[in-house]
This record gives C-alpha cells, sequence and structure tokens, in this order.
C-alpha cells in the first residue's frame, strides 16, 4: 500500500504532495482501491469511538495554505493548469463539469446523473452542510438531470437524494469513501484556479 494514503488521511502531507497524490488517485485504480479500503477501515473504527470535532479554524487554514500554492513559479502554473485541463477532460467524461472563476475564487462544478425513472433530485454533501440548504437538480429531459454549484477549492463528499427518499451515491464518480453508517459517498475534488 502506498505510504502516502496514510499521510493522506492525517493531513501530513505538504500542499505539492497532496496534489501529486490526489493526481495519482484519479489515474492508478489499485491506489484508489485501497484508499477506499483504508477509508473503509476508519468508517468502522468511527462507529466504535466518537467522533470529535475539526479544531477550530481548520477551513482559514486549509484556505490559507491553497492560496499560498498560487504563488509558486510560472513553470509549476504550467504543470497545475495541464493537469487542471486534464481533470475536466476527466471529470467532463463522469457527469462533472468544471470551470474556473478567477476573481472570486469560486469554481463552477456541473454536476449531471442519468436517474429516468426519478421526479425529484436533491444533492445532499459537505457543501450544503449535508441539506441544511438541499441544492435540487433541474430536469433536463430524457430522465438527465443537471446542477451547478461554485464551490472554494477542496475535497467534498456528497450523495444524491431520489424522490426525498432513496439516497444514491453518483454513479459516474471516479472516487468514494465509506460514510461510517454502511453506505457510500462520492468524492469530489475542485482543484483551485490556476
Amino acid at each position: 500500500m502506498d505510504k502516502r494514503i496514510h499521510l493522506f488521511i492525517d493531513h501530513e502531507l505538504d500542499p505539492e504532495q497532496k496534489q501529486a497524490f490526489e493526481k495519482d488517485l484519479l489515474e492508478n485504480k489499485q491506489m484508489r482501491e485501497d484508499y477506499e479500503k483504508m477509508t473503509g477501515m476508519i468508517g468502522l473504527a468511527g462507529k466504535q469511538y466518537p467522533r470529535t470535532s475539526a479544531p477550530e479554524g481548520i477551513n482559514d487554514r486549509i484556505m490559507a495554505a491553497l492560496e499560498q500554492e498560487e504563488q509558486r513559479s510560472i513553470m509549476l502554473h504550467r504543470f497545475f493548469r495541464i493537469a487542471a485541463a486534464l481533470l475536466i477532460v476527466v471529470l467532463t467524461g463522469s457527469g462533472i463539469y468544471m470551470a474556473e472563476h478567477r476573481t472570486s475564487g469560486l469554481v463552477s462544478i456541473q454536476l449531471s446523473v442519468a436517474l429516468p425513472d426519478a421526479r425529484t433530485v436533491q444533492v445532499l454533501g459537505s457543501f450544503n452542510k449535508w441539506g441544511g440548504e438541499p441544492d435540487r437538480l433541474k430536469k433536463a429531459g430524457n430522465g438527465l438531470f443537471t446542477l451547478t454549484l461554485k464551490l472554494k477549492p477542496g475535497i467534498y463528499q456528497y450523495v444524491y437524494k431520489v424522490d426525498d427518499s432513496r439516497i444514491v451515491p453518483d454513479p459516474h464518480a471516479r472516487l468514494y469513501t465509506e460514510d461510517g453508517f454502511g453506505q457510500r459517498n462520492a468524492v469530489l475534488i475542485v482543484h483551485p484556479a490556476t
């Protein structure tokens, strides 16, 4: 098993190592399987031990680290632009489309899912407090539902809520993680604008 999986889960990779790991995770099936096994074991352990809250100010520290990445050399920016373009190509085929908003720091993410028998589809995720303010996908015809979100760079988990009753992980997601309750959440990695 790649030792970076442990370091990534424990948030011990520096920003450059984290970027490289996330890229490798997207491209390497065995690494994704190892990551899913590890997060599944963590989910099982979470059932036995109470959860703790995230440290105060963690979001600010993460965003500060992401902003520092934007100040790297021109060569590094070229690498990230190429990597971001490749990620867009990969994610476009998986039902997710990304577009950058350089002035706001937000990235437009278009989710789309084909659920021909569904009447309504909502997305619940870490970006909307798991339905605290649910985002409803619009019916686009032929059973296709779409929604555009504007998100800060980061790693998010999400699922679809179909017809206000059934929870379905995104069938087109490239990555999944165990939710700690015996189900899977889709994982969305939003890279910063370069």
